[in-house]
């Protein structure tokens, strides 16, 4: 797949738009994404798995903009929530509840009997109290859950450790010895359905061995299970396939499937997937403008009009995004430069020691590879307004959230006693 962001003769481009042009009526900073591409990301995933029973469930906490997941669900997607407005969106968006999965390790009463009452295709349940408070909100409603247990099988996704979610040391999950005296006692469970099993073990795993060794765990698990008259029938082998965000090389469709079907095509199951940001990382880019330029102890600085309130991927996980100029960098010298936001922290910066052509105010950048974790873990810290998000499908755009005012923010902060 090509990159969704390329340079044209006016700069850089998304599909048929020219990026400087929308920056003419869309005032920075927003974030723009190319719903084309994301389609076509999924429909290669789709290609990858098509010999062999599936449902790749999006992951809505990596972009939950209505104007991507339409299109998702018109595809035939399905969802992986984490929280009840997460639920209640994706049922808004059409997404069918058989499609649906329930993650979490802190759901509460209200979000377990919203899933109940959705009938979705199932919970995936991470502790014996959870089970217990299901079963029990279950027989209240006189329904039967389906479940599936959520290991944590202690596998080491070589990811950062803010993202390693299927290590020994995380929260996530139940461990080998609790899961087998829970499956155990499944029949105990009247009104819960053992129907799955479930391991996630990380985000942006960008080697195959990790997810092809979680695959062929469940699927030992499954063969004892079975044999022990749990009726599996689902096998969710959770997300995490990473995004060259440095160029680096990461699994592609064919790979990752090949590998996590091997273990489980003589088993009867259905596997379950949960992308997120291998399918939406890649469509986004954050587009920013140059306020100052500035040298501090001989250091060169862009200081641009957003902050870690907009991206915190970088700050949070020392992540690295591309960053490129809009008009594009030319053939002239260009020199080492910290891009930074305006937020009163230290660690709000977006690029260390990138080189750039010499950048002037009002310049455009782009933060490439934004798509997935952006936009959703914004906040309004130093009171800032959260950005506009842009959709872009041929050669038309649509402003499909508008940009926060101060206005707005200051009213909330007063409340309506005092508005």
């Amino acid at each position: 797949m090509d990159d969704v962001f390329y340079f044209g003769e006016d700069g850089l481009r998304v599909d048929e738009v020219s990026i400087a042009r929308l920056a003419e009526s869309v005032p920075t900073p927003f974030y723009v994404y190319g719903v084309s591409a994301l389609v076509e990301r999924f429909r290669a995933l789709e290609r990858a798995f098509e010999s062999f029973a599936h449902l790749h469930c999006v992951a809505l906490k990596a972009n939950s903009q209505p104007a991507l997941l339409r299109p998702l669900v018109a595809e035939g997607a399905g969802a992986e929530v984490v929280s009840g407005a997460e639920l209640a969106l994706a049922l808004a968006l059409g997404f069918p509840p058989s499609r649906i999965v329930f993650s979490g390790v802190g759901k509460t009463e209200r979000e377990l009997r919203a899933g109940l009452e959705a009938d979705i295709r199932m919970f995936l349940v991470e502790s014996e109290t959870e089970l217990s408070v299901l079963n029990e909100l279950a027989a209240s409603d006189g329904r039967k859950a389906r479940v599936a247990l959520r290991l944590n099988l202690d596998i080491d996704p070589r990811t950062h450790p803010h993202i390693a979610t299927g290590v020994s040391t995380a929260k996530f999950g139940v461990d080998a010895v609790e899961a087998e005296r829970l499956y155990a006692a499944h029949k105990d469970f009247a009104h819960l359905e053992l129907v799955g099993i479930h391991s996630h073990i990380g985000s942006q795993v960008t080697s195959i061995e990790p997810l092809a060794e979680n695959a062929c765990m469940l699927a030992e698990w499954v063969r004892k299970l079975r044999d022990q008259g749990v009726p599996l029938r689902y096998v969710d082998i959770g997300g995490g396939i990473g995004i060259p965000y440095e160029g680096e090389e990461t699994p592609s469709f064919d790979t990752y499937a090949e590998r996590v079907i091997e273990p489980l095509a003589e088993l009867d199951v259905e596997i379950l997937t949960e992308p997120g940001r291998v399918l939406l990382g890649p469509v986004g880019a954050f587009i920013v403008r140059v306020l100052y330029v500035k040298k501090v102890h001989g250091h060169n600085y862009a200081v641009v009009d957003a902050g870690i309130n907009d991206l915190i991927r970088p700050a949070f996980y020392n992540a690295y995004h591309r960053v490129v100029p809009v008009a594009g960098s030319g053939s002239g010298a260009t020199k080492p430069v910290d891009v930074v936001g305006a937020v009163c922290e230290s660690s709000d910066v977006f690029a260390r020691n990138r080189e750039l052509p010499e950048l002037s105010r009002s310049d455009l950048l782009a933060i490439l590879d934004t798509g997935a974790y952006g936009f959703v873990m914004a906040s309004n810290y130093n009171l800032r307004p959260r950005p506009a998000e842009v959709v872009v499908e041929g050669s038309a755009h649509r402003i499909v959230r508008a940009a926060e005012t101060e206005r707005e923010l200051v009213s909330r902060e007063l409340g309506k006693a005092n508005a």
